[in-house]
């Protein structure tokens, strides 16, 4: 009998952390049921491990594990494959995989049918989830070329030379974040045809349009103006190419002409007039609300992005409050990036220091001996600046999620009390040391990640041996 083989691929927002540990579910589960396996994934690293032509026809199943859209996805069309999400196979491998090796050859729809059962929430936060994988980049570079320039600044006198260059084009590349949401959130709804009407509409939501025309008293729409003309244009766009019918011989003027032009001037009309006006107002009344009530206020705004922050750990609630954060950053001294810094990585550090401490000065014993090495790697994410090493542990048990958020928030609220700023869009502990107050800084993530290590040891039911 001819040995059977899965082959799948994963990919998530951020392409860390579901991506491969679904991947590492699917070879888990192969393995022990002696079934040949190979996994593509398609991280923040790039593609790896591609799938060959070879390898999809050999298959006896595959499986799209994909939360954003995939490179090379027509290798698969007209090809039967099981779709679902990286979160939902990781919390059910085995359904997954046995549902995927029991179907028929002939069976091509079942990536229709899950698209029809999604409901329009899942469909909404699908779209948001892959425009902000692709805005994230924009973010990280951005910032690490400020911090390169800032660190350096600290030693040496850095005017009029590259690396205040470097300072400049960092701060301006950040400016770009919600033109490339609305870029790429246009594009998961309606393709090619929407990405650059996605882009001019982000352009107007942001600073990069006031700064350009030099627009007196302009407040941006921001993030929820990016998310609202993201939409806009992707299904005008989809709606223009599906409603217009030419003769073939005329198909180029209709995608070279008409579509681009009507979405043109529609898409300018409506930033213009309804949403930059709506949502820019909106931002207006929240800088002027926290920036009056001072301390107050912004300890409240704090409080409410590092529980965004810490929900769901790189997931839609926390990627939104974090795009708030960055594009309130710097509107008043209220408000900077103290709260979403902090808050990505306590999480992480927490487990990993529940990890250190479990059983240990009459401390509950919770984890199992693969907990604790989880634990332990959770530990060196965090500090590195990814909040999702702690995920494993909430999909075991969301009683921590209330846990984490705890957490978050009185690391937030320390770091408030003790002066400390961060202005920077640096989690990781190289932008640490560029935090007014750094002492202030650390003790906020000490006191945050130990407020998570004791929830989890007393939340966690006790390990069995």
């Amino acid at each position: 009998m001819t040995k059977q083989k899965v082959v799948a691929v994963t990919a998530c927002p951020t392409g860390i952390a579901h991506t491969f540990m679904a991947a590492n579910k699917i070879i888990a589960w192969a393995n022990e049921h002696n079934i040949e396996v190979k996994v593509e994934t398609q991280g923040r690293d790039g593609v790896k491990n591609r799938l060959t032509k070879q390898d999809i026809a050999s298959a006896t199943a595959i499986i799209l594990a994909t939360d954003v859209p995939i490179q090379d996805a027509e290798r698969f069309e007209n090809i039967p494959h099981l779709q679902t999400r990286t979160q939902e196979l990781i919390k059910h491998t085995d359904r997954y995989l046995r549902q995927a090796l029991a179907k028929e050859k002939n069976v091509t729809t079942v990536a229709q049918e899950d698209d029809l059962q999604r409901s329009a929430y899942q469909i909404f936060i699908g779209h948001i989830m892959a425009a902000i994988s692709y805005m994230l980049p924009v973010v990280v570079m951005g910032g690490l070329m400020m911090a390169t320039a800032k660190i350096t600044g600290q030693f040496i006198n850095i005017e009029h030379s590259p690396f205040s260059v470097l300072d400049k084009v960092g701060f301006m590349t950040i400016k770009f974040m919600y033109p490339v949401f609305a870029m790429y959130l246009a594009f998961s709804i309606a393709g090619k045809p929407a990405l650059i009407p996605g882009l001019i509409g982000g352009i107007m939501s942001d600073e990069v349009y006031k700064r350009f025309f030099d627009i007196e008293g302009f407040m941006p729409s921001g993030f929820f103006g990016a998310i609202g003309i993201g939409f806009f244009v992707g299904y005008l766009v989809r709606w223009l190419n599906d409603s217009i019918h030419v003769r073939q011989q005329l198909t180029t003027i209709k995608t070279m002409l008409l579509v681009p032009l009507i979405t043109g001037i529609t898409l300018v009309m409506v930033m213009e007039y309804l949403i930059n006006p709506i949502f820019g107002s909106l931002n207006q009344l929240m800088v002027v609300f926290f920036t009056s009530a001072g301390d107050t206020g912004r300890g409240f705004y704090s409080a409410m992005i590092a529980a965004g922050t810490a929900f769901d750990l790189g997931g839609p609630v926390n990627k939104a409050a974090g795009s708030v954060a960055l594009g309130l950053n710097g509107m008043s001294e209220t408000f900077d990036l103290t709260a979403r810094e902090l808050s990505i990585v306590i999480p992480s550090i927490g487990v990993g220091f529940a990890a250190f401490l479990n059983g240990r000065f009459g401390l509950p014993d919770v984890f199992s001996q693969e907990e604790k090495t989880v634990g332990s790697t959770s530990l060196l994410l965090g500090v590195i600046g990814i909040s999702e090493g702690a995920i494993p542990f909430i999909l075991k048990n969301p009683r921590l999620i209330p846990v984490f958020m705890t957490g978050a928030v009185a690391g937030a609220l320390v770091a408030i009390t003790l002066g400390v700023k961060q202005t920077l869009p640096l989690p990781a502990v190289w932008g640490w040391p560029l935090a007014t107050n750094v002492a202030g800084y650390l003790a906020s993530v000490f006191i945050g990640a130990l407020i998570c290590a004791l929830g989890v040891l007393y939340v966690s039911p006790k390990n069995a041996r």
